[in-house]
Parts: C-alpha cells; sequence; structure tokens
C-alpha cells in the first residue's frame, strides 16, 4: 500500500488541494495528515469529507476548546500515533507520556502547566529529542517516525548510534541494519502549507511493499 503523508497546512487551502493532486497522480492509496490544519473550517470539512486519517497538532490541542461542538467532538478523537506494521506516524515525535493518546487527554496535560516543547519538540534542531525519539522507536520495535512540526523536509538517520541527516526532495528505501543494530529513521515530512525550506510544498509517500519512501517538493499547482 502507498501512503501519502502530510502535516502543517495551517490554513493554506491551496497545499491542499495541491498535494491531493500529486498524490493521485503517484497512486497513493490513502492518506494520513499529521495535524495543525489551522482555523479554517472548511480544510476540516475536506479532511472529514475524504475519510482522511489525522493525528494531532499542537493547533488542534491548543485550539480544541474554541471549536464548534460538532468540529471539537470528532478532533478530539484524533490520535496522538498512527501505525502502519512497524512505522509510527505523529506530529512532532513518538516520545509521548503514555496518558496522550489522543487530543482531548493531549490537552489535558497540557492543562497542567506543561511546556509546549516538552510534547511538541522539534527533531530537527534537538538532539536530546532525537535520541528520545529513537528510544521510544526502540521500546515498540519500530524502524521509523514519519512526522511533522518542524516545516522542514529533513531525513536523520541511525545506523549503529551514529546519525546521519539528509534534506528533501529524496528518495531512499528503509534499511534493516543488523539484528544487534537495526537502522531507524526520523522522516520530517514537510510542510504542506507553511515550508521552512524555501516555497515548494511537502509531503512524504511510502510504499509498504518495498518500504521505500519519496519525499517530493511540489508547486502549489500540484
Amino acid at each position: 500500500m502507498r501512503t501519502a503523508i502530510f502535516s502543517d497546512l495551517h490554513d493554506r487551502t491551496v497545499g491542499f488541494h495541491a498535494i491531493m493532486r500529486h498524490a493521485q497522480r503517484h497512486n497513493a492509496d490513502q492518506l494520513i495528515y499529521l495535524g495543525d490544519v489551522g482555523d479554517d473550517r472548511a480544510l476540516f470539512d475536506a479532511l472529514r469529507a475524504r475519510e482522511i486519517r489525522c493525528t494531532f497538532g499542537n493547533w488542534e490541542v491548543s485550539g480544541l476548546r474554541r471549536f464548534p461542538t460538532p468540529l471539537k467532538e470528532w478532533v478530539a478523537t484524533w490520535p496522538a500515533k498512527i501505525e502502519i506494521d512497524n512505522i509510527c506516524l505523529t506530529h512532532a515525535t513518538p516520545d509521548l507520556p503514555p496518558t496522550v493518546t489522543d487530543t482531548a487527554s493531549a490537552a489535558a496535560y497540557m492543562a497542567q502547566g506543561i511546556g509546549w516543547n516538552q510534547l511538541f519538540p522539534r527533531l530537527n534542531n534537538n538532539e536530546e529529542a532525537r535520541w528520545s525519539a529513537l528510544a521510544a522507536l526502540e521500546m515498540h520495535s519500530q524502524r521509523a517516525v514519519f512526522h511533522g512540526h518542524t516545516h522542514i523536509q529533513q531525513v536523520w538517520v541511525d545506523a549503529a548510534r551514529r546519525w546521519r541527516s539528509f534534506y528533501g526532495p529524496a528518495a531512499f528505501t528503509l534499511e534493516m541494519g543488523t539484528e544487534d543494530q537495526p537502522t531507524r529513521y526520523l522522516i520530517g515530512v514537510g510542510s504542506a502549507g507553511a515550508p521552512q525550506d524555501g516555497r515548494a510544498l511537502r509531503y512524504a509517500l511510502y510504499d509498504d511493499s518495498d518500504k521505500s519512501v519519496q519525499l517530493f517538493a511540489v508547486t502549489p499547482d500540484g
């Protein structure tokens, strides 16, 4: 199955439609959205109409109380993570407290006075958070996490406890590594609405049949 993974629209409807067109041309079987829709109710409606699975982002957590009741009831159930075999998909990091399972529980957790960077660290510039993310993958025997939040399309690879990094657009295949030291990946899909690594809109396509990943940069017209 080919899964298109996108994130961080931030009210940019043009980004949503550009990703839809591009993913369709590349034969995506399903789409998964990793949070931070914004305030545009039409975008929420579009995600729901297409039955796109969503994880919550920090915007959904902070804005949940402002949403009208029908929308609030739906967004409150968005999960912290989605799993595909041994792959994790989440907004910022797989290293989440066990009590944070959906948007509502994340909002309750943050209401205790927790700093936003604790729940939503930026893996591109926080080495400690990268190691914590890696530990979470190891705990759940997962090979990779696809995440948003940073607005930068960047991959971190841990091979034998040594990090290497590269930026998209790119195409690669998830490597196994060894039994004692499996290779693991932190894959930033970039932003589909407000990229901070150029003007192109960004998303990822993952094929679970051959473990291949394509990181795309898309023009607004798709």
